[in-house]
């Protein structure tokens, strides 16, 4: 039984709930409400559109921000009502609903996920609950019950100093996770250093991340401390972990053994306190068996694994997350928009998602940009996700097709190249060709990044390579931006 207090209206106003697994206590207006939560148990609050003595949004702010922490759920009878829908989500509106254009299960499914929402947050301590919380770019938005799921462990792991692994598909939010842990842990006034190791070529991460001594390599013109000194008695984020090199692979499995680092070039032992945490969307294990990852440090970092969802296996989070996507882009680009159309959602709710969290807010600042408009519509969205589906068809024509014909023409035996020749087989062969075909790839990689401005994860998904592949080839086509 979920228990719901519905304010403003009368049961015969909300039909999808009739027959289902819900208790409704009616209050006629905020004040008398505010009283009514303070003095029973609900799991979530419906307020309808207009109410006397108090508005909604008011209602929102007073329930959400004064200690009740209660989910609010809006119902959308208007279209005045539906353009105040971003300034309820700020306040913390948890969803809406819109009787008449959707089914009773829908209302039950958000319904279900306040609910569980809300017992988390009964049962954690509010200090916690805060980074849970809100909308925004800066906090979790989740409320599925997957994500319920990650909070609790992250609670349980807030005040021990663990090895922390997060594995999840690129774009699933893990860095977002990881500055969370870190925030709500014993170290969380003290240094939170990033490093993301596929952005970073592998003869320069070593010292990036241990520090180098004044000429110890060609441009080590002073001492220079890493990232692991930087992040002394805080917590470092090694994101995508997967792809660092076997020979740095030890070196971090020494500060997790030891808490020992040596700057490249240097003889000192420098011992550092630092908490790891990393994440990886690769399957560490599988690379173990591959050879491509040490098992010992495996063991490591595998001490709290958590792992993130896709977006498409929690479809209740899209709406929240596209609503707080929408609020930072009318702040960033300063531009006309409230809300979506239910159909709008539609198309949100049945896409897969496959760049993730990453992927929406790609797509809705294309949309926004686009279409300056108060309402997002149906078509708005499927214009720029059929645009990127044709874009990325055109991107694997330009680089798969001639990959094949290059294969086709080249014999299956071990290849070496020199700078004008390709040796297969014992016989040389004229390159001139294929320097063009190098062309072609440099082109329909610029393409992608300029498509996406410049988004790795997302170019690398279009042109069905890996980032770190992506990163290999910009620096063979001499493409890497300079800082």
């Amino acid at each position: 039984m979920i228990k719901v207090l519905y304010v403003g209206g009368k049961e015969v106003s909300i039909p999808e709930l009739k027959g289902k697994n819900v208790h409704l206590d009616y209050v006629q207006n905020g004040m008398i409400a505010l009283s009514a939560v303070q003095t029973s148990d609900f799991d979530a609050v419906i307020i309808e559109d207009e109410l006397p003595l108090m508005t909604p949004n008011r209602l929102i702010k007073e329930l959400t921000q004064t200690g009740v922490g209660m989910p609010v759920i809006g119902l959308i009878r208007s279209d005045e009502r539906r353009k105040g829908l971003l300034d309820d989500y700020e306040a913390g509106l948890f969803s809406y609903f819109e009787p008449g254009l959707g089914d009773g299960d829908q209302l039950i499914d958000t319904l279900r996920s306040a609910k569980q929402f809300h017992d988390f947050k009964k049962e954690s301590p509010r200090t916690t609950i805060r980074h849970f919380t809100g909308v925004g770019f800066s906090k979790i938005v989740g409320v599925s019950e997957q994500m319920i799921k990650i909070y609790h462990l992250m609670c349980q792991i807030k005040s021990k100093d663990v090895t922390t692994v997060l594995y999840g598909e690129s774009g699933t939010g893990k860095n977002l996770m990881a500055r969370t842990l870190h925030n709500i842990s014993l170290r969380r006034d003290q240094p939170n250093i990033a490093v993301n190791c596929p952005a970073i070529p592998s003869e320069l991460l070593e010292s990036e991340l241990f520090g180098h001594e004044k000429g110890s390599f060609t441009g080590a013109v002073e001492r220079k401390d890493g990232k692991f000194l930087a992040a002394n008695s805080g917590t470092i984020f090694l994101d995508e972990i997967g792809d660092m090199s076997p020979s740095l692979q030890a070196k971090v499995l020494r500060v997790l053994e030891s808490g020992e680092i040596e700057r490249v070039g240097g003889a000192e032992t420098i011992r550092v306190d630092v908490r790891i945490i990393s994440a990886t969307n690769q399957d560490l294990e599988k690379r173990i068996e591959n050879g491509e990852f040490r098992q010992d440090l495996y063991h490591r970092i595998n001490v709290f694994p958590i792992t993130v969802p896709p977006l498409r296996d929690r479809k209740s989070d899209i709406l929240p997350t596209a609503m707080a996507i929408l609020k930072g882009l009318k702040k960033k680009h300063k531009i006309l928009v409230d809300c979506f159309s239910h159909d709008a959602l539609e198309v949100l709710n049945s896409y897969d998602w496959p760049g993730n969290v990453r992927e929406l807010e790609n797509t809705l600042e294309r949309v926004v940009l686009i279409h300056d408009k108060p309402i997002i519509q149906k078509d708005d969205i499927k214009y720029i996700l059929d645009e990127n589906s044709q874009s990325l068809k055109q991107t694997a024509s330009y680089v798969s097709e001639p990959a094949k014909k290059e294969s086709d023409s080249v014999p299956s035996t071990p290849i070496a190249e020199s700078n004008n020749t390709i040796t297969a087989g014992g016989s040389d062969i004229n390159t001139s060709s294929i320097q063009t075909l190098k062309e072609l790839e440099c082109e329909a990689i610029e393409a992608a990044l300029e498509r996406n401005n410049w988004n790795m994860t997302t170019a690398s998904q279009q042109l069905g390579i890996s980032r770190m592949t992506l990163y290999r080839k910009l620096d063979q086509h001499g493409l890497r931006k300079s800082n």
